[in-house]
């Protein structure tokens, strides 16, 4: 404990979070909408999606996204603006070229319908609402622009969005296997289950859906496997670093996922540059520092959070709960289950203070699902790339995915049915 209360990056990055959460210091909002037109009075918006679309329960079921102004437009004329507003796009309008999801409706109202994606411009007639407490519009029309800058950065915005598209279409002759592999690995949950999302967050399995540092490290130690093995460490660590910066790209950024990503940018210059590699504790207190003034915004996100609670619990506690736990416990299993302890504690306030209760039942579901989850994801992950070099081996991995999260969905519907506190 002395040598952790000496360690100056971790009492810098207590301090700005007492500072911040006790609202000594307040947090200005660097994309907050400007414009001299009135939120309520606004009929159409321009600019760009900037950020991936969300399935959301509020609105129907509606797809939310952030949306980049430059113009907004009142009955009385066009005003210029700035900064970033929350769009609630109808299911149709998202969904016009997602396989298995066609709407004519969508077709009708924007023309043949477009790409709601990172990057995408466009001219939106819409409507304000401050409903459930939140200042948003929602999307009733609109019409494509093309995707946002000049030259190669708009076919770069417009080749992000096909590839996801691309991969969608994919997963989906995976069928309900796909679904979960689609949220796993992009951040879309378009065809995961409700009653697998549901059980999830009902037996205190959130993180593992959220895409977050586990993806990233999956995908990053494949990519590092292979490299090393053909052209040795140096070579290994470049690819690893090009996969984590082409999974990042492709899946979005969530706070959870670039904690991560700045975590794998210091360990990939630490190796580069023959350093000693720093302890964990210190490792996460530069991540949170340097997080916070990239994306000051995200403090106050559940999923920011989370992540960060949940990883310090496992530092500052795990090692420990492993010498208390019984000897007579496999070692895996007292690794696993002292992790799974020590992030639920360390999470418990965060989950009390947003969802109004905590799910011990976690501590337990995570020895048998996360086994099963991240064997999923092996093999998901391999499967892709083997598929699209050999397709007719498509349907072996349909059946084997299939039975795979067959087993996951029954332990999480099992464990989501116990009582939260």
């Amino acid at each position: 404990m002395v040598k952790i209360l000496k360690n100056p990056v971790f009492l810098a990055s207590v301090i700005l979070s007492l500072l911040f959460y006790s609202g000594a210091v307040k947090i200005k909002n660097r994309s907050d909408f400007t414009s001299l037109a009135k939120k309520s009075g606004i009929i159409k918006l321009e600019g760009f999606v900037s950020s991936n679309p969300v399935k959301s329960a509020f609105f129907n079921s509606s797809y939310k996204t952030d949306f980049s102004v430059s113009k907004a437009f009142t009955k009385n004329g066009s005003f210029f603006a700035s900064g970033k507003v929350s769009l609630y796009f109808p299911c149709e309008f998202v969904e016009g070229f997602y396989p298995g999801k066609l709407y004519s409706v969508a077709s009708q109202k924007t023309g043949g319908g477009f790409l709601v994606e990172n990057g995408a411009m466009f001219l939106l007639d819409v409507e304000f609402s401050d409903k459930f407490g939140e200042k948003t519009f929602l999307v009733k029309g609109g019409k494509a622009l093309g995707w946002r800058g000049n030259g190669f950065t708009s076919r770069f915005c417009k080749f992000r969005a096909l590839c996801r598209l691309q991969f969608k279409r994919l997963m989906y002759a995976w069928k309900e296997a796909g679904g979960f592999l689609l949220a796993l690995l992009s951040g879309s949950r378009e065809y995961t289950e409700k009653s697998v999302s549901d059980a999830f967050r009902d037996s205190g399995l959130s993180y593992i859906i959220a895409l977050s540092g586990m993806h990233l490290g999956l995908f990053g130690s494949l990519a590092y496997f292979f490299g090393k093995k053909a052209s040795g460490q140096n070579l290994g660590n470049a690819i690893q670093l090009g996969a984590v910066v082409f999974f990042v790209w492709f899946a979005g950024l969530s706070p959870s996922l670039f904690r991560a990503f700045i975590a794998s940018l210091i360990l990939y210059l630490n190796s580069l540059l023959r350093m000693n590699r720093p302890d964990s504790l210190t490792l996460l207190s530069v991540c949170f520092i340097s997080h916070i003034l990239i994306f000051p915004n995200h403090i106050f996100e559940a999923a920011f959070m989370l992540s960060y609670s949940s990883l310090l619990g496992i530092i500052l506690f795990s090692k420990t709960l492993r010498k208390i736990l019984p000897c007579l416990l496999p070692y895996k299993t007292r690794l696993s289950l002292a992790d799974s302890i020590s992030s639920q504690c360390a999470t418990a306030p965060v989950s009390i203070k947003i969802f109004g209760k905590i799910m011990p039942v976690g501590i337990i579901a995570s020895l048998f699902v996360s086994p099963l989850v991240f064997l999923f994801l092996y093999l998901g992950l391999f499967g892709v790339l083997l598929c699209l070099l050999l397709p007719f081996l498509q349907d072996f991995f349909s059946v084997s995915l299939n039975f795979l999260y067959f087993l996951i969905k029954k332990l999480l519907l099992f464990f989501g049915k116990a009582k939260s506190f």
